[in-house]
């Protein structure tokens, strides 16, 4: 049980992280891993499936969770996402990593 209290004690500390604390205050529209679908070549379509996007107004915002140690492709498929995001016409779309266990939010 005491594991369990201080993962919920970490999960309280991560998503009262200043920067992020805004993601989870119920003012944006959540999708969790919700496949973006994109045509390319020949009818073939080309599926992608973020994490989180949350949207309000005129931002979107991208968030892609990691458990890991950083990896330099992982910014990469960030990015990705926000051009895919873009092309669709969305505008002021933003992308970031968070390193769970390291407590670190990085924007691609």
């Amino acid at each position: 049980m005491q594991e369990a209290e201080k993962l919920a004690g970490d999960v309280e500390k991560w998503i009262h992280n200043a920067h992020c604390e805004s993601w989870f205050d119920g003012n944006y529209k959540l999708y969790n891993e919700c496949e973006i679908i994109k045509p390319i070549n020949d009818g073939i379509l080309v599926r992608r499936r973020p994490d989180r996007v949350i949207m309000r107004e005129n931002e979107v915002i991208v968030i892609d969770f990691k458990f890991g140690k950083p990896i330099q492709d992982y910014a990469h498929k960030v990015q990705e996402y926000v051009d895919l995001l873009s092309d669709m016409g969305y505008k002021n779309v933003r992308g970031y990593l968070w390193y769970i266990y390291l407590n670190r939010i990085e924007q691609v």
